[in-house]
């Protein structure tokens, strides 16, 4: 899996965020975006690019998402007690309503920011939570455990990965050991 990814986050406590992993993201910054927070990424996979987008409240909580590819998008727009879901695929709409699991966190495999957004709210003292995994249509659960000195171990569904990050809270590493798959910084 070869993936390039230029981070840039600002998160309470107020901080910036960049790192280079094997994605990037056209050197575009997030931040904030009125009392919230823009977190953006690109993935390339071959000649195929997908890109997404994240809208967060002030806690971290989603407010939107979208995500693109070759094959179509999806968007996903939080709205307790219903969300609403709009796929494309092959030029084809869908729309359908759902309910978005309170608290919890989007998860896609091809974006690795989403992991880091994730040991930020770990890191305010919460260690277990819902997800939507949104190419799957699929709702979960997480939960993330230390492991060592800046090292997590965290189980979403059936992957098993571990995170390292550096003494700022920063991701450094993460491993799918099951996988042998391995996303540096």
């Amino acid at each position: 899996m070869n993936v390039f990814l230029t981070l840039l986050l600002l998160l309470a406590p107020v901080k910036v965020e960049q790192g280079r992993f094997t994605i990037f993201k056209d050197g575009k910054r997030m931040g904030r975006r009125g009392s919230g927070y823009v977190v953006e990424g690109k993935t390339t996979i071959g000649n195929d690019v997908i890109s997404s987008q994240m809208e967060l409240d002030e806690k971290l909580a989603v407010t939107s998402y979208r995500a693109s590819s070759p094959e179509g998008s999806i968007q996903v727009k939080v709205t307790p007690p219903v969300s609403e879901l709009q796929s494309i695929v092959q030029g084809e709409t869908s729309t359908a309503d759902f309910r978005f699991p309170e608290g919890g966190v989007i998860l896609d495999n091809n974006f690795f920011h989403h992991y880091l957004i994730l040991l930020y709210r770990v890191q305010v003292g919460q260690s277990s939570f819902s997800i939507f995994v949104p190419h799957d249509l699929r709702v979960g659960a997480a939960t993330v455990r230390p492991a060592g000195p800046r090292t997590y171990n965290l189980d979403v569904g059936e992957v098993k990965l571990q995170a390292t990050i550096d003494a700022d809270g920063s991701l450094m590493k993460l491993a799918v050991p099951a996988a042998n798959v391995v996303v540096q910084r």
